[in-house]
């Protein structure tokens, strides 16, 4: 009897230790390329997020708020809103951020702009972007996903060291990037298919 009860248990053991164990290549996995495929913005797309940027010489995060954008063929768009109001865009030429009536190329910090950079690559989901960038480490339990991206370049290792992205299901939920301090994104539920007037393009986008 006790061996009839304990090979149910252990074979149970199995299913659930298969479910979380780790996936040694996302980048080719069927799941993962699935995840990524759901994950990745049909068309444009707008998310609220709220960010934390942790220092070693404050007590408390720097808390900051506002608006995603993404836009097929002109990239991503970060409105700040709070406590400043700033817009960082995020393209094929680089990085340029609007604020104060006027704009400016990103200040020449290696870390924020590699972090910048890796952001709008993490956004897109772009799986073949991702696996040429970076090293993937995805790990699975249940609906619940984190991937681990560690840059292959040494040099923007050396700004960057890893990103964090965790949700669940088809849902991205948080974004932890270490690039010398630590930065959290907390993303809210994306709006898909956002049609964006002319006036919000020629603001957001270049």
């Amino acid at each position: 009897m006790i061996r009839r009860l304990l090979v149910p248990v252990f074979c149970g053991a199995l299913v659930v230790a298969a479910r979380a164990a780790p996936t040694a290549d996302p980048a080719h996995d069927p799941v993962w390329q699935e995840l990524f495929r759901r994950l990745a913005p049909a068309g444009s797309r707008q998310v609220p997020f709220s960010e934390e940027r942790y220092f070693p010489f404050r007590p408390r995060p720097l808390v900051l708020s506002g608006i995603v954008r993404i836009a097929p063929g002109l990239g991503l768009s970060l409105e700040y809103r709070a406590p400043a109001a700033r817009v960082v865009i995020v393209d094929p030429r680089g990085v340029l951020v609007r604020e104060g009536g006027g704009q400016r190329a990103a200040p020449p910090d290696r870390r924020a702009q590699a972090a910048t950079a890796a952001l709008g690559a993490v956004l897109r989901f772009d799986p073949a972007e991702l696996a040429r960038d970076f090293l993937l480490r995805g790990d699975r339990q249940g609906d619940a996903w984190t991937l681990t991206l560690a840059p292959r370049d040494p040099a923007l290792g050396g700004s960057l060291r890893s990103i964090v992205v965790s949700g669940n299901q088809a849902v991205l939920g948080r974004i932890e990037l270490n690039a010398g301090i630590r930065i959290e994104i907390i993303l809210g539920a994306p709006f898909e298919g956002a049609a964006f007037p002319a006036a919000d393009l020629a603001r957001y986008f270049r």
